[in-house]
């Protein structure tokens, strides 16, 4: 392990990173291990995406791995987290014989990590890596982007309590960022609920879809950010609030199922100066967490759901805080998240 790592600035005391290669199907991969406990495996989902170089890669997995401990700590579970992302062109590549060799990297850490559905895949090629290895979540009836759909609304409910008293969604307009299986549903919640929504998707198949199914206006992604609503909600990948996007922001409240939604921690303060409520992105897109979760404790679907609704009693000490402080919502959850992990880092000393 080289000085690189040490002294990357996303490194926030990972345990364990893995690099694989796989020459059959030019497959690279890694996986990291921010936190593991209690001799459970890690827990993240896996992403494919054709990383502009293995850097890109790098810190997205430092980055996402760290998301789901502070994901599972806020979810009041006890897992550590982890993140595995595949460098790979989803355009080009043999995708059968790349996810068996995932699986077979996945089964050579041991145990050491339990991956599944994240952004580029579907449930059918986590079937395939499960010829390959066990070590896999979120593959019950169940399905993680479902529950995380109906978290991201729980959280959006919760921000509009915090800010109105009520947290009916009647008349209240909502920007979705992204049209997949989360935003989509999401969409299809929201609407039931009374709010008006505009949304953005870079897939023209997912467009149409949306535009049969609800009727819903449809935007340049480019400018979904900035537009005229009550909620923001990023569904897509992270890193949408940045230099550039943070004074266009008109929503009063952000809240969606994206990770990283932050590019810099800054974000997080210049939102609150802003006078936005930044509904904390680890918390609002917890659900697919639990689905897996569910897997891995042979719980019912009660407890998951019982779980969602938990979502709010979190946000409501994180809004407090954050008030009671005067500090960000980003800053505050970091600040019960790092309290939470502390105390399992003790305990398994």
């Amino acid at each position: 392990m080289n000085t690189v790592l040490f002294d990357h600035p996303e490194f926030d005391r990972h345990v364990n990173v893995y690099v694989h290669y796989d020459d059959k199907t030019e497959l690279k991969a890694i996986s990291a291990v921010h936190r593991a406990w209690n001799g459970k495996p890690a827990v993240g989902g896996c992403r494919l995406r054709n990383y502009q170089s293995a850097d890109e890669a790098f810190t997205d997995v430092l980055r996402l791995s760290r998301g789901m401990t502070y994901k599972s700590v806020m979810s009041g579970l006890d897992y550590g987290g982890s993140k595995s992302v595949m460098i790979a062109n989803p355009e080009t590549m043999n995708r059968r014989e790349t996810f068996l060799a995932m699986g077979d990297f996945v089964e050579s850490l041991g145990g050491k990590v339990s991956t599944g559905v994240d952004v580029g895949l579907t449930a059918a090629d986590v079937e395939i890596m499960g010829e390959r290895t066990s070590y896999l979540g979120g593959r019950a009836a169940l399905a993680p982007d479902l529950v995380t759909a109906y978290g991201v609304l729980t959280s959006i409910c919760a921000g509009v309590k915090h800010r109105t008293g009520s947290d009916s969604l009647e008349g209240k307009s909502v920007a979705v960022q992204g049209l997949g299986k989360v935003g989509f549903k999401l969409v299809e919640l929201l609407k039931e609920r009374g709010a008006t929504v505009v949304a953005a998707e870079v897939n023209a198949e997912s467009v149409t879809r949306a535009q049969d199914t609800f009727g819903i206006d449809i935007v340049d992604p480019s400018i979904i950010h900035a537009q005229d609503v009550d909620i923001y909600s990023p569904c897509a990948l992270g890193m949408v609030i940045n230099d550039q996007s943070i004074n266009e922001i008109q929503a009063g409240i952000v809240a969606g199922a994206a990770n990283n939604q932050l590019t810099r921690p800054a974000h997080g303060v210049a939102l609150a100066r802003n006078g936005v409520l930044y509904v904390p992105d680890y918390i609002t897109n917890c659900g697919g967490l639990l689905a897996v979760a569910n897997d891995l404790e042979k719980t019912d679907e009660k407890w998951v759901w019982d779980k969602v609704d938990e979502i709010a009693e979190t946000l409501d000490e994180v809004f407090s805080l954050a008030d009671r402080l005067a500090i960000a919502t980003s800053d505050a959850a970091d600040q019960i998240g790092s309290e939470r992990i502390a105390k399992f880092d003790k305990i398994n000393s």
